[in-house]
């Protein structure tokens, strides 16, 4: 036999197995943890809430208490008790001097009472008569220093004012104003006890209407009283 033909019988005949193939590697699971590090997102900050308004400032206790019920912002208009229909014969006899009626009244830091008592010294005693009935008010230096009044007034009259404060104002003002500002009189007295031209009546010759302010001057508060008296000029 030939050396070919043996060759190829020995291989035939079971001379060398084959390897066997190599065993792929396992399936990664689905399900296994990742071995990637992952960078987590930043985290989110909460929203800021916008800051609350302060609240409003309380008032003081002496604002709170402070109330006055004849306040009016534009003033009062004290209406006339008579015109010139009245008779001269009807007005008071004069008795007192205008200069110095006042100078023997008492004050006793009360303004009901020192009121009446100015007006029962220069009153009807120097011929006048009432001509508006007498108002009263509260002033305050801080909350309410000025109230204002508006009397009309008849030409040919002559008019005493009278303003009188309690112990809490130590010093009251009665100032005249036209309409518009412009001053025309004022008291010059530095007490609880306003009275323009205090020695004389204070005449008109025409008819006005005059704005009348009664103010404190100075700390204090406290009552008054104002009211205007008249009697002819001739």
């Amino acid at each position: 036999m030939g050396i070919a033909l043996l060759l190829a019988s020995v291989t035939a005949c079971g001379g060398g197995t084959p390897p066997p193939d190599a065993p792929a590697p396992p399936a990664a699971s689905p399900l296994a943890p990742s071995t990637t590090a992952v960078t987590p997102p930043p985290p989110v900050a909460p929203p800021i809430a916008p800051a609350a308004a302060p609240p409003p400032p309380a008032p003081s206790p002496a604002a709170e208490a402070w109330s006055d019920p004849n306040e009016k912002p534009d003033g009062f208009v004290l209406a006339p008790l008579f015109d010139k229909k009245k008779s001269k014969a009807s007005f008071p006899k004069k008795t007192a001097n205008d200069a110095d009626c006042w100078a023997t009244v008492g004050v006793t830091g009360d303004h009901t009472k020192d009121y009446a008592a100015i007006v029962a010294a220069c009153g009807a005693p120097t011929g006048l008569a009432e001509y508006v009935h007498p108002i009263e008010g509260k002033l305050h230096h801080l909350h309410d220093p000025r109230d204002v009044y508006k009397i009309s007034l008849l030409g040919g009259y002559c008019y005493r004012y009278f303003a009188v404060a309690d112990s809490g104002i130590a010093d009251l003002d009665l100032l005249i104003e036209k309409p518009g500002g412009a001053l025309v009189g004022d008291d010059k007295t530095n007490s609880p006890i306003a009275i323009i031209e205090s020695d004389k009546p204070w005449c008109v010759d025409e008819d006005q209407t005059l704005e009348f302010h009664v103010q404190v001057d100075g700390p204090g508060s406290g009552g008054y009283l104002f009211g205007a008296w008249a009697r002819p000029k001739h």
